[in-house]
C-alpha cells in the first residue's frame, strides 16, 4: 500500500504544480482528515495537514488564502489523494472501497502502524496508517 499512496501523492503534489522532498520530522501539529479503505486492504488513513500548507493550497485553488474553511479543504485534500490511490489499486488488481472524509480537528497523538512524511513548500505534511 505504501507505494501506491506514495504515487498518489506524488499525483497530488504535481496537480498543485509543486515538487516534493522527504520529510524527517514527525507530526507535531496540523488538521487531520480521516479515511478508512476497506476490501482487499483495510486501514484508517489519516492525511495531517499543518495550516500553512492549507493556507497555500487556498491560494492557488481560490485566490484567497484568509476565507476558507478548514474542515472542507482538510477532507478534499485527504479525499483527492485516497481516491487517487483507489484508482492507482485498481489498475493493479487491488480493490477496496473508501469512506467518506472524516474530519477530526487539529492533531493529536494518532496511534499508526506505518508513516510517509513529505515536505513541499519548507513544510511537512503526513500519512498515517492503521491497520484494521
Amino acid at each position: 500500500m505504501n507505494t501506491i499512496l506514495k504515487d498518489a501523492i506524488k499525483n497530488y503534489i504535481e496537480s498543485i504544480e509543486s515538487k516534493i522532498s522527504e520529510c524527517k520530522a514527525n507530526p507535531k501539529k496540523g488538521y487531520v482528515a480521516k479515511i478508512s479503505i476497506n476490501g482487499d486492504e483495510n486501514m484508517d488513513i489519516f492525511v495531517v495537514v499543518p495550516k500553512r500548507k492549507l493556507d497555500y493550497i487556498a491560494e492557488l485553488w481560490f485566490g484567497d488564502s484568509d476565507d476558507y474553511d478548514k474542515e472542507d479543504l482538510t477532507k478534499e485534500i485527504a479525499n483527492q489523494i485516497i481516491g487517487n490511490a483507489k484508482i492507482i489499486a485498481a489498475k493493479k488488481g487491488i480493490n477496496f472501497d473508501i469512506s467518506t472524509p472524516e474530519y477530526l480537528g487539529e492533531y493529536q497523538n494518532i496511534e499508526y502502524n506505518n508513516i510517509l512524511k513529505y515536505k513541499f513548500k519548507n513544510r511537512c505534511f503526513y500519512i498515517l496508517m492503521k491497520d484494521k
